[in-house]
């Protein structure tokens, strides 16, 4: 892995340029899918017209610009010799080209995770802000081994090997926060987090030990709905918005939920999930309150 996928700006023969070659393929995909999409309508051209100069259909373009099906080296040529972007555009998007085929970490597990988890994990590996509501449980990102071992391990009949591989997989998605420059994690919980026992108490003084020193570094704020809060959108619903600093690339809802993954990503039904969290988070105790509320559960547990 590279590193970050933060968006990164350096100057170079006067002009500002961006490094590439930070973007996994998830995000390079993203990336190169609206960027093609912006260049068009900067032509003044519809989908129809390229679909005419491919000699395609429209709804390979729209699945080229959609990101659901990937971009042959063959049709980018076809699209930017067409559309007159600039030397820098073209490298640009040749670049994403080969990025958006390039293996990532997560592939090796791909065997034990629903389809589409790929999607969601290149979004959290890219993402350079993560928003989650959580109703239930600690968000993956911020589970200790043990935690994540006896959750994971409730699964009846697991294989003890694919069980292993279940929790190096989620110890990997976290090492995102321990980057030179991680995204900005906000999480906000319901109280009944800390009143759900896994593992056991050593496990869960573990856990809050765990949350208290991530949200006392940089970057990570944690903040707990109380039982007594006034009822918000947000109530019993567990999501993620992950936000990018590129114009290209606007925010994406993930949903979880037990037979499939939901990504949204449509504008207004963003808006939709944005206001729900920003109502949790107006329920929400200010963070130093929070903190003081998953210390007291941990002193609780002796």
């Amino acid at each position: 892995m590279l590193g970050p996928v933060n968006w990164v700006w350096v100057v170079r023969r006067g002009e500002w340029e961006d490094l590439v070659m930070a973007t996994n393929a998830v995000v390079a995909r993203r990336r190169l899918a609206q960027g093609l999409r912006r260049y068009r309508q900067r032509a003044g051209l519809t989908i129809e017209d390229l679909a005419r100069h491919l000699e395609c259909s429209v709804a390979k373009v729209s699945r080229m610009e959609t990101g659901i099906s990937g971009i042959r080296v063959q049709d980018l040529t076809a699209i930017v010799n067409w559309i007159q972007v600039t030397d820098a555009e073209r490298r640009d998007l040749e670049e994403l080209v080969r990025r958006a085929r390039g293996r990532e970490w997560w592939q090796e597990f791909g065997d034990l995770v629903p389809a589409g988890a790929g999607t969601f994990y290149g979004l959290e590996d890219g993402a350079s802000t993560i928003r989650l509501h959580g109703t239930s449980l600690v968000p993956g990102l911020l589970q200790t081994r043990g935690y994540a071992g006896a959750l994971l391990g409730s699964m009846n009949g697991t294989d003890p090997d694919v069980h292993a591989r279940r929790v190096a997989l989620r110890m990997r998605r976290g090492r995102v926060l321990e980057r030179s420059s991680p995204p900005r994690l906000t999480a906000v919980l319901d109280q009944a987090v800390l009143y759900r026992e896994i593992g056991g108490p050593e496990v869960m003084a573990d856990q809050w030990r765990h949350l208290l020193d991530r949200a006392a570094g940089a970057g990570v704020v944690v903040r707990v709905v109380p039982f007594a809060a006034p009822p918000h959108p947000a109530d019993g619903l567990t999501f993620t918005i992950f936000d990018f600093d590129h114009p290209d690339l606007t925010a994406v809802v993930y949903a979880e939920q037990l037979s499939r993954n939901t990504f949204i990503e449509e504008p207004r039904e963003v808006g939709v999930y944005e206001a729900a969290l920003a109502r949790a988070e107006g329920a929400a105790l200010p963070a130093d309150e929070s903190l003081e509320l998953i210390d007291a559960r941990l002193r609780a547990l002796g």
